[in-house]
């Protein structure tokens, strides 16, 4: 039996990696085809035919690899000092082209951190963050293998209607330390 928690800690903790390098985001490849295409036009070969080294992905400019991402609200949840930035994205979210009124601009956002805390402790300084940020808990969906889930979300009124804010903290336990995902859309800012 304890074979099988930590394979099922190691099955975890490769999810989550995956995860951040999902969340980090890889080129579309379009620069593959580019330097294929030239290539096929100059005779030349490329680096890595050569003998030389192969190109690194490039990686969404979206995203960022320990550090916020540009666009990202660094107000909206600042890196506890026990806890460390692992990646971050921020997206702007299109504005549908049949809306009758002006939306209010609204940013995809997700942040992963990693910290030595227990899991509770996780869950309760996000929820000390984000309640200061007028932020209300609410129920979250199946943890779906998360050791700890939890959602909040933010409403305020303006002229145009109603501004709903929405955020999912998620935490994977793997034994040494928690990786915390929050993830949501918000008011740009």
């Amino acid at each position: 039996m304890p074979h099988f928690a930590s394979a099922r800690r190691a099955a975890a903790l490769a999810a989550a990696v995956g995860l951040v390098l999902a969340t980090a985001g890889c080129g579309s490849g379009s620069e593959q085809a580019a330097t294929a295409a030239t290539t096929e036009s100059t005779g030349e070969p490329s680096g890595a035919a050569a003998g030389g080294p192969a190109d690194l992905p490039t990686f969404d400019p979206s995203s960022a690899v320990g550090t916020y991402a540009q666009g990202f609200p660094t107000d909206l949840f600042p890196v506890p000092k026990d806890a460390t930035l692992l990646a971050s994205s921020a997206q702007p979210v299109p504005v549908p082209e049949d809306a009758t009124t002006e939306a209010t601009p609204m940013t995809q956002v997700t942040l992963n951190l990693s910290s030595s805390r227990p899991t509770d402790q996780v869950i309760a300084q996000a929820e000390h963050i984000l309640t200061s940020k007028g932020f209300k808990q609410i129920p979250a969906p199946e943890s779906s293998g998360l050791t700890a889930q939890t959602a909040f979300l933010r409403i305020t009124k303006e002229k145009s209607g109603e501004v709903q804010e929405s955020l999912l903290v998620g935490v994977l336990d793997d034994g040494e330390r928690r990786l915390c995902s929050i993830s949501g859309t918000v008011r740009t800012p």
